[in-house]
């Protein structure tokens, strides 16, 4: 038995945008329709000749209790190559024709039905060949090698139970091969199976809050200038009596409130822009999380998106950045959380090195970069590359284009 393991598995929280609300069991969407973050293992395995191979992944955890996984999917790409060495022990010369057989079985965790669980099986006919008597020149004989799957995807669903995917440590998914040969033309035959494969698994988690997010609470961002963030969101279809608390965190764990803001009445149904100041404390060096608590008329409590900002600069004097939307479609948002000054290049850089997009941009006292996916590269990973011309530094990030 064979047994693979991801390299990597990084846990990221990305800023989430309004979609309509989907009819697919909601899989992927969070409360009100906000789509869920995707984060996503792949597997290669192969060239394996192995009857059985356990594909290991990394479990769902986030320490901060903050999200947690609210559906996964599973999938596969599978091809695999099969001979069959056929050896006559019948003492006269036998026509034979034979069916042989490949299959194999994917299974995971789960309970109820929602355990993964999947299957395939292949077929192929042989001859009629004519076989030697036993021990004779020509009593043996190779059927192909051929190939019996090569499919580009298979096994997608997304109706798993979550709980053996949740929580520290790993899972495993096991990949069993097997197969066999009948004939018409006799018995007294035998043979061995030689199959070879490869296969991509990609193991899918969707992760949404744990608290209900303000639907209507858009573009949160806190820019940094000195000691003072300028905390600023928009809030669509405003309504009346609705207050906004503007809550801090040192840990990510405990928020405290440092401010309230009631909604304008005149603002009512249209989209209304708040701003709010926060004075940071001198003496804490590492990162500081804000977050919007909305209550409406009604009493009903929802809240922002976390946002994480770097209080301070980094060891080697570089500001804090993040970048946004994350999954992307038509632009993307670099932005640092200090305003600066100087020349800069944003790139758009594919998994394997390529430069897709590129454009050049001087920053005055600003602190945010567009770049426009046009024309739209395909979907997939790609980095961000941003480089600051007039300090030698760069700032790359992760990002995947829908």
């Amino acid at each position: 038995m064979n047994r693979v393991y991801p390299l990597s598995f990084t846990v990221g929280l990305f800023l989430m945008v309004n979609v309509p609300k989907s009819s697919l069991a909601q899989c992927g969407f969070c409360s009100g329709g906000v789509p869920a973050t995707k984060v996503t293992q792949t597997i290669s395995v192969g060239p394996s000749s192995n009857s059985s191979t356990t594909i290991t992944f990394n479990k769902f955890y986030d320490a901060s209790g903050h999200t947690f996984l609210s559906c996964l999917s599973f999938d596969d790409t599978l091809s695999a190559t099969s001979g069959f060495d056929v050896v006559n022990t019948d003492p006269d010369s036998t026509i034979y024709k034979f069916t042989t057989d490949i299959n194999y079985t994917i299974k995971g965790p789960g309970t109820g039905g929602g355990g993964i669980n999947y299957n395939e099986d292949s077929t192929m006919k042989y001859g009629p060949d004519t076989l030697a008597p036993k021990n004779q020149p020509g009593s043996t004989i190779t059927l192909g090698p051929d190939v019996y799957f090569n499919h580009k995807a298979s096994n997608v669903s997304s109706n798993y139970t979550t709980a053996p995917y949740s929580g520290s440590g790993t899972v495993d998914i096991t990949l069993t091969f097997g197969g066999g040969a009948n004939a018409i033309g006799g018995v007294n035959y035998g043979y061995t199976i030689n199959t070879t494969y490869t296969a991509v698994f990609k193991m899918t988690y969707y992760v949404c809050p744990s608290v209900a997010l303000a639907n209507s609470i858009q573009d949160f961002t806190a820019i940094r200038t000195g000691d003072i963030f300028n905390i600023q969101w928009l809030t669509a279809n405003e309504q009346n009596n609705t207050n906004y608390e503007i809550q801090v965190s040192t840990d990510g764990k405990t928020f405290r409130n440092y401010g309230d803001i009631q909604s304008d009445p005149a603002t009512a149904g249209t989209t209304a822009k708040y701003e709010y100041k926060y004075n940071a404390d001198p003496t804490n060096m590492g990162k500081i999380y804000f977050r919007i608590q909305r209550t409406d008329a009604s009493g009903k409590v929802t809240y922002s998106a976390i946002l994480t900002i770097s209080d301070g600069m980094s060891a080697d004097g570089s500001p804090g950045f993040r970048t946004y939307p994350n999954p992307a479609t038509n632009s993307l948002f670099f932005q640092f959380d200090e305003n600066q000054t100087g020349r800069y290049t944003i790139e758009l850089v594919s998994a394997s090195g390529q430069i897709v997009q590129r454009k050049a941009i001087a920053l005055s006292s600003n602190n945010q970069i567009r770049l426009d996916l046009n024309p739209q590269p395909v979907k997939g990973l790609y980095f961000l590359r941003t480089t600051d011309l007039s300090h030698n530094r760069q700032f790359v990030n992760k990002v995947f284009i829908e």
